[in-house]
């Protein structure tokens, strides 16, 4: 198949980018290489297309283009991901991966939580800020300690160990420090201080199912028990895939990744990220809709791995299955909207 490697720009990444996002730049290079030989691998042409302004039109000039393959993690403002996904849906050729509608609403966690809620998941209790001055509600004030992040960033951007706090004295530190680093809003949420897992989701050729499960621990040197951008930075996070869990857990985890894939309207693959409360019960903190795919250390390719699916038989099935899923569709005539 011809296949089209969509990506974000990643050369002369500014010293401002990098201080929020560490090494966005090395993830993204190696990760776009290592998709390309895995695609050639599988015979598949590939044509790298960055996403910038000439994106659609140097993907029109492919002739007899099969699929789209995007794996587009814009350095300075995740927001943006969504409206490459809207872009590319216009042409009307099968895309690797959610739509435009599922990578919004996933990037913003108080819309995931609602329409999780909505679904029945376990969530937890949260609130979005657009001010540092503005009012807690009561049942938050009554839930600490508490986690504070961007509602809208991924890889721990603003993530720091000032995140967790215990009463509103370091809560207004914290959005204080906060709101100087990254766009409002942010969202304030109840913290889980249980065991932290990971699980994805394939869907292949119309099959929905969850991969092995992935926990998450913390090297001591970090300090915390949680994912901040130190701890991205300096690779402080452990996975053990298949985590170490007892059936019944591993069930529920699965049950609840598969059913949140298709609460959100994702499509082909996506990451589920689940924390446990004191109570040992797990709750649904995240939906990633477009999980890394770095070959040796990305949670959802070492889960795949652990299902008895290799790299290159993963990229493979995304293609293959996007196309699949896609190809009965009507498509726009190429360049009309």
């Amino acid at each position: 198949m011809k296949v089209a490697l969509v990506y974000a720009e990643y050369e002369n990444m500014t010293d401002e980018i990098r201080e929020v996002n560490p090494n966005a730049d090395r993830i993204m290079k190696n990760m776009l290489s290592s998709i390309k030989e895995a695609l050639e691998y599988s015979n598949h042409e590939v044509f790298e297309i960055p996403a910038n302004i000439d994106m659609m039109r140097n993907i029109m000039e492919i002739e007899d283009l099969d699929v789209i393959f995007i794996h587009y993690d814009p350095l300075e403002n995740l927001k943006l991901q969504g409206n490459v996904f809207a872009a590319l849906e216009l042409l009307g050729i099968p895309i690797v991966g959610s739509g435009m509608l599922a990578q919004a609403t996933a990037l913003s966690k108080e819309t995931a939580n609602l329409i999780l809620a909505s679904h029945g998941l376990p969530i937890v209790k949260s609130q979005i800020l657009f001010a540092k001055d503005d009012e807690l509600k009561e049942e938050l004030k009554e839930s600490f300690p508490l986690f504070v992040k961007p509602e809208s960033e991924a890889v721990s951007v603003g993530i720091r160990r000032d995140s967790y706090v215990e009463n509103e004295e370091e809560l207004a530190n914290t959005l204080d420090r906060i709101f100087s680093e990254v766009n409002p809003p942010i969202i304030v949420e109840e913290f889980l201080p249980g065991r932290e897992f990971t699980v994805g989701v394939l869907e292949d050729m119309g099959e929905v199912k969850a991969l092995e499960v992935t926990e998450i621990t913390f090297d001591k040197e970090s300090g915390v028990s949680f994912r901040t951008k130190d701890v991205v930075k300096n690779k402080w996070t452990i996975k053990t895939t298949p985590a170490k869990i007892d059936e019944e857990l591993e069930l529920e985890m699965k049950y609840l990744a598969i059913k949140s894939f298709k609460a959100m309207n994702c499509d082909t693959y996506a990451r589920i990220d689940i924390r446990l409360n004191a109570d040992g019960e797990p709750y649904i903190m995240e939906i990633n809709t477009m999980p890394g795919l770095s070959k040796s250390s990305s949670p959802y390719v070492l889960e795949a791995k652990a299902s008895g699916i290799e790299y290159e038989e993963l990229i493979d099935k995304l293609v293959k299955s996007a196309y699949h899923k896609g190809a009965d569709n009507k498509k726009l005539g190429i360049g009309k909207f």
